[in-house]
């Protein structure tokens, strides 16, 4: 019944696109059957320092849930195709998730926007450069890491390659809890 404090409302901040995703998955892997749980952190693309001051940043994000992260055993590096900028702000995030990382955490470069044909930027060598350059800063950063890395293209409006996507995600779980225990 009382009026909420106007300060304390005027320091709360949206998230832009923060959500916690989850999805079980059955896959035959290596010829055993496993059942995977995959959780997702989609954390904002907003870089800190962008312009809209009303977002929390992606390194705000991390922040926050930094503590409560146990355990990262799959990072999805994300780029939109139909842009050669996108793809090198890839440099960017990575390091900004290098410190979360365990040696045995994989990684999959993931390229969106696969049903955009004929305005692709992106080619097959800047893809092949990426997984190189991501691999050796994770290394530099983690001489011990041994993780695995791939590289996928998806389109989520037809759907292509979503289900390779899965396999991909359950596939790297299951190999980094294999290659941390």
């Amino acid at each position: 019944g009382e009026m909420p404090d106007s300060d304390l409302l005027g320091s709360i901040r949206k998230t832009n696109t923060l959500e916690y995703e989850y999805l079980t998955t059955e896959q035959h892997l290596g010829g055993e059957e496993y059942t995977v749980t995959l959780q997702f952190l989609v954390p904002p693309g907003k870089k800190r320092g962008d312009e809209d001051s009303t977002a929390r940043s992606f390194e705000e994000v991390i922040e926050i849930f930094k503590p409560t992260l146990q355990r990262l055993d799959v990072v999805l590096f994300t780029y939109d195709l139909t842009s050669l900028e996108s793809f090198h702000n890839l440099d960017y995030w990575s390091a900004g998730v290098g410190d979360l990382l365990n040696d045995a955490s994989h990684f999959i470069l993931l390229g969106t926007h696969l049903d955009q044909g004929e305005l692709i930027e992106v080619t097959d060598q800047d893809i092949t450069e990426g997984l190189g350059r991501l691999a050796a800063e994770i290394r530099s950063a983690r001489p011990s890491w041994k993780g695995n890395f791939a590289h996928l293209e998806v389109s989520n409006l037809t759907g292509e390659n979503l289900k390779t996507l899965i396999f991909y995600l359950a596939g790297s779980v299951v190999s980094a809890r294999q290659m941390g225990t």
